[in-house]
């Protein structure tokens, strides 16, 4: 019984802000996982895939800049005004992306504009967490909030790369930038005009919002660790489409890799019938030992589902492992600095996932075993930092 009651504490969720907010913010973060596709999709087409590599990370690289600062924006003057500011903004320079790619203009002027989308980009799931910790009043309500968020996160991008893949095969390949422009100028306005954007509690003493670095050192554990949950993901993208591949099943590859999400995303929903004496802590360094143990089986995976299907098992590990992730961060961020702390979470795993790409692009030319090798030295390092924060953070 008690593990079914955990379950119908998602019942609460839709009342805490009114049944428009949960919709809303779901759509609204779809731009996060579409955009990045959806560049690489329309420059492709205009100046050939080299060109869309280095759009991409030039995008990759400003949005995993841009978020913190964001985040920190939001904790000096709260969300209300970066929201209805940036989504506009945001929806005039994806147009502006689709412009300079259509008429030609210079490669120089498309790296630009994908560094302005990236800057601009509001990272949804991590500042919607935010909004939670005003109504979330006891621990295992807060827990809820971060499992349905880690779940819509990854909903969010096993979805957005669909939806992409649909609007530019069927209409046209401006077509993903443009559904994101109207999604940032619609969804992200009015989540800024939204009842749940939280008040800024240091504004009326005149204290100043922590600092980028401050913010760091307190949520460490949690950034660090989310780290090498995205260096685990770049590696396991990498070594998955090598592995299709090799099965002669290229074009299966977002299918295979698709089933780690659904396995997280069972799990994450399930995080909140974990007991709570079992602290955040704790689960990364449970779940990092798990993914570090598993992932070497890849390798004997014959067939194009029986990789599926390991990495369906893989994503078991990762749910409840990225909800206490967030909820750790929110634990231990500074009065005022919250918004920085989910929003470095947010960059540092796009960081993470740039480098266990990277590494496993490099090792994959030795051979195919060495790319899981990677994502499987990921999860160790991340159990390790988990079990310093659980000796660190006691209860935590």
């Amino acid at each position: 019984m008690n593990v079914l009651s955990s379950f119908t504490n998602y019942r609460d969720l839709p009342r805490l802000w009114g049944p428009l907010f949960l919709p809303l913010a779901f759509v609204g973060r779809l731009p996060t996982s579409m955009i990045i596709i959806g560049v690489l999709t329309l420059v492709t087409h205009y100046h050939g895939i080299a060109a869309a590599s280095i759009s991409s990370a030039v995008l990759a690289i400003a949005t995993g800049i841009g978020q913190p600062l964001i985040g920190q924006w939001t904790d000096k003057i709260g969300q209300r005004l970066p929201f209805i500011v940036l989504g506009p903004t945001n929806a005039a320079l994806l147009t502006g992306l689709v412009i300079v790619n259509a008429t030609s203009a210079p490669f120089w002027a498309v790296l630009v504009m994908c560094a302005l989308v990236g800057m601009t980009t509001v990272p949804v799931g991590a500042l919607m967490r935010v909004r939670w910790y005003s109504v979330a009043r006891t621990p295992k309500a807060l827990s809820t909030a971060m499992s349905y968020e880690t779940v819509a996160d990854e909903m969010n991008f096993v979805l957005g790369p669909a939806i992409v893949g649909v609007l530019a095969s069927s209409i046209a390949p401006e077509a993903p930038l443009i559904v994101s422009a109207i999604i940032a100028a619609t969804c992200i306005t009015a989540l800024g005009l939204h009842r749940s954007v939280p008040a800024v509690e240091h504004g009326d003493s005149g204290a100043k919002a922590p600092s980028l670095g401050r913010t760091f050192i307190l949520v460490w554990a949690a950034v660090i660790s989310m780290m090498f949950l995205g260096s685990y993901f770049g590696s396991m993208q990498t070594s998955t489409t090598a592995a299709a591949e090799s099965f002669g099943s290229a074009s299966y590859a977002g299918l295979i890799y698709s089933a780690m999400g659904a396995g997280a995303a069972i799990t994450a929903l399930s995080a909140v019938a974990i007991p709570e004496r079992i602290s955040q802590a704790t689960r990364i360094f449970i779940s990092g030992v798990a993914l570090a143990l598993l992932i070497p089986l890849a390798p004997l995976a014959q067939t194009p589902w029986q990789l599926a299907g390991l990495l369906f098992v893989f994503g078991l590990a990762i749910g409840p492992a990225s909800v206490a992730m967030f909820t750790l961060a929110s634990q231990l961020a500074p009065k005022g600095g919250d918004g920085v702390a989910m929003t470095l979470l947010g960059a540092t795993n796009v960081g993470g996932v740039a480098i266990g790409a990277a590494s496993a692009g490099q090792l994959l030319k030795l051979d195919l075993a060495y790319g899981f090798y990677v994502a499987s030295a990921s999860g160790l390092i991340m159990g390790l930092v988990g079990l310093m924060a659980a000796v660190r953070y006691r209860g935590r």
